[in-house]
Parts: C-alpha cells; structure tokens; sequence
C-alpha cells in the first residue's frame, strides 16, 4: 500500500475516508506539532539526502546526520549500539570505531518479521525485501506477488536461521526482531562477510506512534527521510484527532481483551500500547494503571470481569462465535458474547488464513486501528467508518 500525497490519511485507505472527514469536521483544523514544525524548517544537511528526520515518539532508537554520514543510535537501557550508515563512494569516519557500517542507500534487504516489510512499503520501497524469515506469513500484495515469482527467499527465524543462504544472496542488510541486547556474535559469519546486521526492537515500544516511528529508520537506510517525515506526520495526526474525540467521554465501556493460554489470561498491562490505545478508543481498561506490559490474570478473575463487561475485544484464532465456545463452554456466560459484542482483528487474512496483517501493516497504521477500536466501541463517533482489521464474530 503507497501513500501518494500529504492527505494520505485521507487517500490512502478508502475504507476510513468519510471517518476522517467526519473528525476534521468535528475538530477542524489542528495545530502542527513540533514535529511537523521542525520538519518544515529542515535544512539541506548533506548532497546525500535532502531532508533529516527528528523522533519524537519512539524510545528505542535516534539518529543523527553529520556532513556526509548518519549515526543510528539504537538505546538499549543505559547501553546504545551505534551504527555507522555511510553513503557510496565516502570515507568511513573516525568516530564510533566499534560501529558496524551500512552502506546507504541499501538496495536488497533480509528481514525477519513482516512488520519489517510494512516499514519498508511505507517509503515505497518493498521492492528491496528479497529475503524474509516465512514467506507463508507475508500479507502485503507486492511483496506475496514476488514471493510466487520466487524472488523472495525462506531464509528461516532467527533461531534457525539458513546462513549459508543469506551468504548466498548477500543482501546489503540483515534486519533482526530481538531483545535490545542481542548477541550478535552469532552473527559473526554474515558480519565478516560484509552483510551488516541490525537488531529492530520496534516491537518494545510502549505507543503506538512509536511503534510507527520506526518507519523513519528504515527511511534513514534509503535516504527517503522526506517521504516518512510527511506520510508519518499525517498519521500521527490523524491519530490525535480521533484520540480527541474521546477526551471528555461521561461514559465508558468496560472490555475485556484476549483469551487464556495454558491457565493463565494474559491482558496487556499499563506499559503496553495497547493498554493506551483501548484508553484512546474510549474503554475503560481496568488494568491501566499496572506497571507491566503484560500480566497474567487468572481465569476466575477474569471470569468475574467477563459477566459485566461491554465488549470482548481480540479473543484468539477465532474467526466465528461457535469456534470461540468450542474452546471454553463458560464463555456462553460473558456479557458481551450473549450481546454479539466480540470482536476479532483477523479480517485481512492471507488466502491460506497464516498471515494478518493486522500484524503486519498495522505497525504503521495506527491510526486505522484506533478508528476501528473508536468505532467499536463508541459507533457515534465515527458514524461512517468501515471497519478496516476488525470484524464481529457471527
């Protein structure tokens, strides 16, 4: 999916085109962001790339641009990992002599997880995913249609990772999903080989515009800064606007979230995006305060929640009501499935049903997600808006 001009918001995905338009009419115009304000008066930093990129939201990683070259910080607590990316046909700089070295712009990519395929089709650049951990996973339509015509190639997980392939096909990178504070010696044959690995821990973040700020590093490795600056601001605020509608709400529905694992339901704590997001959409999310991103609650707590909640909301791999109550016969007691109030974020599937892409594109679409949550949720709102990854289970 391309973003095509600065309304991309607005353009890009028909399906939340009258919702937008309904929040500008409800909200107007909204200030620029100091974001967007020094992005506008951005100056020419190197014959290299014609714009430079500030975050704002993401915790996780930083950049910064000297004459020629660009410094990627990746923080990693008190600890950051540097990464030197130094234009063709430029000397590398004394500085940062631990630095791996990436060549830029990167023309061929390796990537480990989908989401790393939505970072590169936001700055319209999927074309450079050559290698990817499954290919079965994949949603995105350009990308699945190379994979037919074999040139994508299965490489496998970072646990099992097919080195030998990767030497094969020398991608300009290697992308890894991984803690912070992955060893990367087990990467030492593809490093000495001048294929360069970086660790995205885009996954960490606890917002969801973080999350979506990634996209402004895999910018940085194609020196695409300006087509990320502009298509993430937009987002960014549209996100707000649709955040504001729910500011002053008097009531809001209790929901419930997820489904049990191996004894324990696991909900998203108070450090989990998501926790933020369900606050965003207008829910009233009972363990927003935790200091966990996760926590495991049991089944009887839970139980009790689930008789007085409004709407249950992403119960699992389910795609019907019958599925769901085939896992659990007391689920028949929840509030919200006696009311048809359960909805599941599977509605784009791959064909096969292995990929969503909610998973995928959704990294950098939050602002669909916080409409389909909005609209859910408080349908009075956006009026107009066509669920885009969310559907009710029938």
């Amino acid at each position: 999916m391309k973003f095509l001009n600065r309304h991309i918001a607005l353009r890009m995905f028909w399906p939340c085109y009258c919702s937008i338009i309904c929040i500008y009419l409800l909200l107007g115009a909204c200030e620029s962001t100091p974001h967007q304000q020094q992005n506008n008066t951005s100056s020419v930093a190197s014959p290299f790339w014609t714009e430079e990129a500030q975050v704002n939201y993401a915790q996780g990683f930083d950049i910064s641009y000297e004459d020629d070259y660009k410094v990627l910080h990746l923080m990693q607590g008190e600890d950051t990992t540097h990464y030197i990316l130094l234009p063709e046909g430029t000397t590398r700089p004394a500085a940062y002599p631990e630095a791996q070295t990436i060549s830029i712009p990167i023309y061929s990519l390796a990537a480990l997880s989908t989401t790393h395929v939505a970072l590169a089709d936001f700055v319209d650049a999927d074309s450079i995913i050559i290698a990817l951990d499954n290919t079965d996973y994949v949603y995105d339509p350009e990308v699945r249609a190379r994979i037919e015509a074999g040139e994508v190639t299965a490489i496998g997980e970072a646990g099992s990772l097919n080195q030998e392939m990767v030497l094969a096909l020398q991608p300009d990178l290697l992308m890894v999903s991984g803690m912070p504070n992955t060893d990367l010696q087990k990467y030492n044959t593809l490093s000495s080989s001048d294929i360069p690995v970086l660790i995205n821990t885009e996954w960490m973040e606890n917002t969801a515009l973080g999350k979506a700020e990634w996209v402004k590093l895999m910018a940085a490795l194609l020196n695409r800064e300006e087509i990320a600056n502009a298509k993430f601001d937009s987002l960014a605020q549209t996100y707000q606007q649709i955040a504001q509608l729910t500011n002053n709400l008097e009531e809001r529905p209790e929901v419930i979230s997820g489904s049990p694992f191996q004894g324990s339901w696991y909900v998203p704590g108070g450090k989990s995006y998501r926790s933020k997001m369900f606050e965003q959409a207008g829910a009233h999310w009972p363990w927003s305060d935790s200091e966990e991103v996760s926590l495991p609650v049991a089944f009887e707590n839970i139980y009790a929640y689930g008789l007085e909640a409004d709407y249950w909301l992403n119960p699992g791999m389910v795609n019907t009501m019958d599925e769901l109550l085939a896992k659990d016969e007391r689920f028949a007691d929840f509030k919200a499935f006696q009311n048809g109030k359960v909805y599941n974020h599977n509605r784009r599937l791959t064909p096969k049903g292995q990929g969503n892409d909610y998973y995928e594109s959704g990294v950098v679409n939050p602002h669909l997600i916080l409409a389909d949550l909005t609209h859910i949720l408080h349908p009075d709102l956006l009026p107009s808006h066509q669920l885009y990854y969310y559907q009710k289970l029938k």
